[in-house]
This record gives C-alpha cells, structure tokens and sequence, in this order.
C-alpha cells in the first residue's frame, strides 16, 4: 500500500500534524531517524500510542520510506532549523524523481529557504518554506500556514493543507501562498517577533499590576478578562488569565517558575533583518533583550533599586487597557512595515491584508486587532497614516507616558511599553535632535549634512572651528 504524505521528524510539532493529517483522512508514512538507545522505534511508538495514527507505517529507513509514497512524492519536514534540514535534504535526493515535494515545515532562517529552493530546482525537485503558527495545540486542532516558494509546490500541497489548517471567523482556511522564494518562512518569522513583544508587553502589565498595584492573580485575571472580552480577543491574552487562574495542592504554579525566560532564533534574526534594512525594529528588541536579561547573573540579583514598596501605584485599570492597545499597534505597525519594505526588495509581493486573515486564527498572534487592521493595510500604509488610528494613539499615549513616570522610581522595568513610547514620539515629533548627530559627524569625520529646503542627497561642509 502507498501513502499520499510523508512525515519526518516525530517531535511534538512533527507528531500533532501527522495526527491532524490522519484525522482529516490522509493516509501516512511517518519517519524519525534511529539513535540506539537514545531514539529507537519512535514511529512505531508514536503509532501505537495515538489512535488516529493506528493505519500510518512506521520507517526508519528512508529508502523504504520515499518507496512507501505516491508520486509525485509529498514530504514534510519537522526538524531544528540549521544543518539537520539540509543532512536530510541530502539523504533523500537519490530516492526522489524529478516532480517530487519537499517541504520545510520548521522554522528555518529565510535565507536558507531560499538557497534549498534554488538548489532543488535545478534538480527539478520542488521546494516549499511552510510557516507553521499555532504551537502543538495548532499543530493539533488546526494551524495558520505560510506557504512560501513556487506556486507549482503550493498548487501540489493545497488540498492536504488546507485541510489541516485552522477556519477563521469568516469560514475561510487559515492557510495560503503568500510568496514566492523565502516569504513563507520570512513572514513566520515576523509573525514571532510580533509574538515575543506582545509576551513582554503583557509580562509587563501584569508586573506593574501585581508588584505595583498590589493586585492579585486572580483579581488581575479578572482584569484581563474583561478586556479580552470587551476589546482584544487575543490568544496570548487569554492564555495568561489561564495561567493566573491555575492552582493546585502546591498553590499558583506561576509561583514555583523560575523567572528565566528561553528564546529561540526567529526574534534575533528579524532584529538582524530589520538592522539590514535600516528599519527600527525596536519592539522585538526590546523583548529580546529582555529575555537575555532575564538569564542575569547571580551577582546582579543581589542589588535592588527599589524606593517605593511600601507605596502602591495611582494608577487606574482603564490607563493600562489604553497603555495595552498602544504598545499592540505599534508593535504591528513596525512589523507590517517591516514586511512590506522586505517584499518590495526582493519581489516577493506580500499580501498584508492576507496576513491579517492568515493570523486571525489557529495561530499565537490571534486577536480582533488583525480583523481591525487588515482594512488600513489594503493601500500599504497602515494605521499611522489614517485618522481613526491616529487619533486613538494620541489619546492612549498620556496613559503610556503617565504609567512610565509612575514607575520611574520603582524596580519595575518597562522596556516594550517605553520602546513604543519612544518610537512613537520619534516618528510624530516635528523636529528632532538628528541635526546635532549630523553635525557631529561633520566635524569629526567631514560626512557631510543635507541643508533645510536643499536638494535631497546634496552634502555640505562647514569649516568648522578647531
């Protein structure tokens, strides 16, 4: 018997989509490379253990494995981003025939897409970067997926991806071609910087609510809650009430976690893509720093700079909501950005508005913002540029100044919320300190400086006192 799909990689992701895929009918080929002693039988395991994977074959093998599909063979890979894709790419070339699929479904670097597309297309095996958001619940019950590379591997893989993909509000598939070459893995990267500044942004909240506001879990979980309700609708907002909520014998499990935050590589590689581009993106940055911050040393935690534990905050619920949706917009607005300018350089024609409907379900990101945005991004320009976005901004933006000044003196840190602050004030602010920068650069290394009203692009040189 031949099988339509082939899975590699038996991980948590691997092993949610395979079963996703069985429960939608597809029938399975399931491979995961054989460690004595460390990785021996996994496919059969995972088959024996979950129903749904009972008709799938088990391999260990690849040549038996790439003999177990139909052609044109589909193969998906679930493997750590870097050298193990391509060590697999490798092993499987001498079983493939030219109109033979293989797709990345992990989170590999964008550029590394690219270069596997362009070296299995003069084999004439086609190659697809896969996007995959949702975690190991999406991955499960139904993902969003960023389809990037040729249109002829999209056109292959349609049919079993939607299947497995999320439905939005609207009753559309989660899931579609967003570009060619690198995009697919491009705008999952994106999507994730997206997701580690909303993360902090929350983290942040809840800090000042609990150390500053002297809040309780479950009274900040109420707090959420109505927000989530009445405003956001986010995933990652609703999964925090969860975890404020959850107690057990041993009390709040959030109290036994160590505060050391893990990260992997999509956040540095879109600050490193925005550096690239000469675009700020300084709301991923600022997350990020603030996960390596959080891994201090031992020495650091000794020290304390707090003045104010004896003196709640004056602050009210409401400012934090307004604090809440400004960090959010600008967040998505630096990241929309980001992608436009990155599809324009290298032609992959993103459809922004797609990524609001792709995000807004079955996905980390998932919040009623996207439904809200996706009209203002239909001319690329985004929510700075239109009236009602604006004007919402500058009214929420005393809240972010008023929670800042409140908790300048305390140790409550606030690094996403001011790196919204501060961007926000540098991009409205009729005239900032650059001349002086300019200047600077002038006097000690003669770089030049462009003259008010001046033709754009035109350096001058003043002979400046020595």
């Amino acid at each position: 018997m031949k099988t339509a799909i082939g899975i590699i990689g038996l991980g948590v992701m691997g092993t949610s989509i395979s079963r996703n895929l069985a429960r939608n009918g597809f029938s399975l080929s399931l491979y995961n490379r054989f460690v004595k002693g460390v990785e021996e039988d996994v496919a059969q395991k995972k088959i024996n253990q979950y129903e749904e994977l009972e008709s799938a074959l088990p391999f260990e093998d690849l040549k038996l494995f790439a003999d177990s599909l139909t052609s044109p063979k589909k193969i998906l890979l679930n493997l750590t981003a870097g050298a193990a894709v391509d060590h697999i790419i490798d092993q499987l070339l001498p079983f493939l025939t030219p109109g033979d699929l293989i797709i990345d479904g992990g989170n590999s670097h964008f550029t590394d897409t690219e270069n596997r597309l362009n070296r299995l297309q003069s084999k004439q095996i086609f190659f697809m970067g896969l996007g995959i958001s949702g975690g190991e619940a999406g991955a499960l019950h139904g993902p969003s997926l960023m389809a990037g590379g040729s249109e002829d591997a999209y056109a292959l893989s349609e049919n079993f991806l939607k299947e497995m993909a999320a439905t939005t509000a609207e009753g559309e598939k989660a899931c579609d071609y967003v570009g060619s070459g690198g995009a697919g893995h491009f705008v999952k990267m994106v999507h994730n910087a997206i997701e580690y500044a909303e993360m902090q942004i929350i983290a942040e909240l809840f800090e000042v609510m609990h150390k500053g506001m002297r809040m309780g879990y479950a009274e900040i979980a109420a707090v959420f809650e109505q927000w989530n309700k009445n405003e956001f609708d986010a995933y990652l907002l609703d999964i925090t009430i969860k975890i404020l909520k959850t107690k057990d014998e041993k009390g709040y499990v959030l109290d036994r976690i160590l505060d050391k935050a893990s990260y992997n590589q999509t956040g540095s590689w879109t600050l490193i893509a925005g550096i690239k581009d000469f675009h700020s993106c300084s709301m991923v940055a600022a997350a990020l720093f603030s996960r390596f911050n959080s891994n201090r040393s031992k020495a650091f935690k000794g020290l304390s700079i707090t003045q104010q534990e004896d003196v709640p905050l004056k602050l009210e619920v409401d400012q934090l909501r307004a604090v809440f949706r400004f960090t959010r917009t600008v967040n998505h607005y630096q990241h929309f950005r980001l992608v436009e300018e990155m599809s324009e350089k290298a032609g992959w024609n993103i459809d922004l508005q797609k990524l609001c409907s792709l995000w807004s379900a079955g996905c980390i990101i998932k919040s009623k913002l996207l439904v809200q945005l996706s009209p203002f991004l239909e001319n690329r320009l985004g929510p700075f540029f239109d009236p009602q976005y604006l004007n919402q901004l500058n009214s929420d933006r005393s809240s972010v100044a008023t929670l800042i000044t409140e908790t300048a003196n305390t140790e409550i840190p606030l690094p996403c919320i001011s790196a919204a602050h501060t961007y926000y004030k540098q991009m409205t602010q009729r005239k900032s300190s650059a001349n002086i920068i300019q200047a600077q650069r002038d006097f000690f290394g003669a770089h030049g400086f462009q003259i008010i009203g001046g033709n754009p692009g035109d350096l001058h040189h003043y002979p400046w006192e020595r």
